[in-house]
C-alpha cells in the first residue's frame, strides 16, 4: 500500500503552522523577559531615591541659556520598570498580534536614561551635545543599514559593509585632499565644499566598484556570499592600512581633507531645545533622513520595491513572471555600494577630519545589527542606529565627566548594547527567504 506524498498546499500549511508556533513561543518568551526586566528595574529603584538625577539642555545654542530637569534615580527606575513591565504584560496577553518593535523605542530610551543617571550619581549632564552627537553618529550606521537592507531584500547577503566603510573613508580623504591642494593655498568655503563633494563622489564610485566585485563573485560565480564578504572586508583592511602606512603617513598633505561642517537650517534651527539638536547637523544627517523616507516609500509602495522584495523572497516565482532577478540584484548591490561609500566618507570628512587605520571601528557590523533589529525596514533600522549611536555618544560624555567606570568598559558600551539588543531582545527574526542563496535565471 502506497502512501500519498503531501501536496504543495499541505506542505505550505505545515510550514505556516510551524512558523506560527515558533512566533507564539517567541512572543511568550519576550513577554516574560520584559516583565522580569520591569520587576528588576523596580527593585533597583528601592535604594536610589536619595540619588539626584540632573539633566540640562541648551535652549538656543551651545553655551547659551539652559533649562534643567531634576528628579531622582529612583523615580527614573520606577518609570522604567512600570513601562517595561506593562509592555511585557501586553505582549503576553496579545501574543503575536502585538507590534512589539514600536514599543522597544520608549523602553530602550528609559533604560538608557535611568542607567545614565545612575552612573552619573548626582552629576549634571547636558544632553544637547549627547543627542546632537547621537544623530550625527547614527547617520553612517543608518546608511550602512540601508545598504544592507536593499542588498538582502534582493537576495544577496552583504556583510562587506565594514570594508566599504574603510575604502570609502580612505578614498574620500585622499581625493578631497588632492582637490583641495589644487585649489591653492587659501580656498574659500565654497571651493572647500567642492573638494569635499569630490571626495564623497569618489568614495561612492569606489565602493560601487567594490559592490560590483561582490555581485560578480556572488551572482556570476555563485561564491558563498558570506565568504565573499569576509574576503572583501579583510582585503579592505589590508589595502587601506598599506596606503596609510606607505603613503598618507609620509605625505600628510594627502590626508588633510576639508571638514564637512554642520549646517543650521533657517527657522527650524531656531526652535528652542529641539533646534540645536535636530536642525544643526551635517549634510550627511539630512541626506540620511531623506534616503530613509524615499527608500521606505519605494520599497513598500512601488512596483520596483515589489520586484526587489520578490527577488529576495521567491526568485524562481519572480523569474516566471518575467522579472529579471539577476539585473535587479546587480542594481541593488550597486546602490548599496554607493550608500556605503557615502557613509564611509562621513567618517573621514565629518567625524575625524582625516583617514586613520581601522577608523570604521566595527560600524559596518553594527549596521548589519541594525538591519536585523529593524526587521529589514528602513525606518526601524534608523531607530536601531539611533540606539547604538546613543550608546556611543553617552560613553563619551561619561568619560568626560569622570564617571567611576573603567574606560575599557565605557568604550565597549556600543558593542555590548549591540549584542544585548540583537541577541537578547530581538532574538530570532525572519529575513528575506532567498538571501544568501544562488539563483540561475535560466
Amino acid at each position: 500500500m502506497t502512501v500519498a506524498s503531501p501536496t504543495f498546499e499541505e506542505h505550505a500549511v505545515h510550514e505556516d503552522s510551524i512558523a506560527e508556533r515558533a512566533a507564539r513561543r517567541a512572543a511568550r518568551i519576550r513577554g516574560i523577559i520584559l516583565a522580569a526586566l520591569g520587576l528588576f528595574a523596580i527593585q533597583l529603584s528601592l535604594n536610589a531615591f536619595d540619588t539626584v538625577a540632573k539633566f540640562s539642555f541648551w535652549v538656543n545654542k551651545q553655551g547659551g541659556d539652559a533649562i534643567e530637569i531634576v528628579t531622582t534615580v529612583g523615580v527614573l527606575w520606577i518609570i522604567t520598570g512600570v513601562v517595561t513591565g506593562a509592555v511585557g504584560v501586553v505582549q503576553l496577553v496579545r501574543g503575536t498580534s502585538f507590534r512589539w518593535r514600536r514599543a522597544l523605542a520608549p523602553i530602550v530610551f528609559l533604560w538608557v536614561i535611568a542607567t545614565f543617571a545612575a552612573l552619573l550619581a548626582g552629576k549634571t549632564a547636558n544632553l544637547t551635545g549627547v543627542l546632537q552627537g547621537t544623530i550625527a553618529l547614527a547617520a553612517p550606521i543608518a546608511l550602512g543599514a540601508f545598504a544592507g537592507i536593499i542588498s538582502e531584500r534582493s537576495g544577496i547577503l552583504n556583510i562587506a559593509i565594514e570594508g566599504k566603510f574603510l575604502i570609502g573613508a580612505c578614498v574620500a580623504a585622499i581625493v578631497a585632499s588632492v582637490v583641495k591642494l589644487q585649489l591653492g593655498p587659501e580656498p574659500d568655503a565654497f571651493m572647500l565644499g567642492v573638494a569635499a563633494f569630490a571626495g564623497i563622489v569618489a568614495a561612492a564610485i569606489a565602493c560601487a566598484l567594490v559592490a560590483l566585485l561582490l555581485s560578480w563573485l556572488a551572482i556570476r560565480w555563485k561564491v558563498d556570499q558570506i565568504i565573499a564578504g569576509v574576503v572583501i572586508n579583510i582585503g579592505a583592511v589590508g589595502i587601506t592600512n598599506f596606503i596609510f602606512l606607505r603613503v598618507l603617513s609620509k605625505n600628510t598633505e594627502l590626508n588633510t581633507p576639508p571638514n564637512v561642517a554642520a549646517i543650521k537650517l533657517p527657522i527650524l534651527g531656531d526652535i528652542p531645545v529641539i533646534g540645536p539638536i535636530l536642525f544643526n547637523q551635517t549634510p550627511y544627517v539630512y541626506f540620511t533622513i531623506i534616503v530613509m523616507f524615499v527608500f521606505t516609500y519605494y520599497l513598500f509602495r512601488t512596483r520596483w520595491g515589489l520586484r526587489l522584495r520578490a527577488s529576495g523572497e521567491k526568485p524562481s516565482a519572480a523569474g516566471t513572471v518575467g522579472i529579471d532577478v539577476i539585473k535587479i540584484r546587480y542594481r541593488a548591490l550597486l546602490i548599496a555600494g554607493v550608500l556605503a561609500g557615502i557613509a564611509g566618507s562621513s567618517l573621514a570628512l565629518a567625524s575625524a577630519g582625516s583617514f586613520q587605520m581601522g577608523m570604521s571601528a566595527g560600524r559596518g557590523f553594527i549596521s548589519l545589527a541594525a538591519v536585523i533589529f529593524g526587521a529589514w525596514n528602513p525606518i526601524y533600522a534608523f531607530g536601531a542606529a539611533l540606539v547604538f549611536a546613543f550608546a556611543d555618544s553617552a560613553q563619551a560624555l561619561l568619560s568626560i565627566l569622570g564617571v567611576d567606570v573603567p574606560p575599557q568598559l565605557l568604550n565597549s558600551v556600543p558593542y555590548i548594547v549591540t549584542i544585548i539588543v540583537v541577541a537578547g531582545v530581538v532574538g530570532r527574526v525572519r529575513g528575506p527567504a532567498a538571501a544568501g542563496q544562488p539563483y540561475d535565471q535560466g
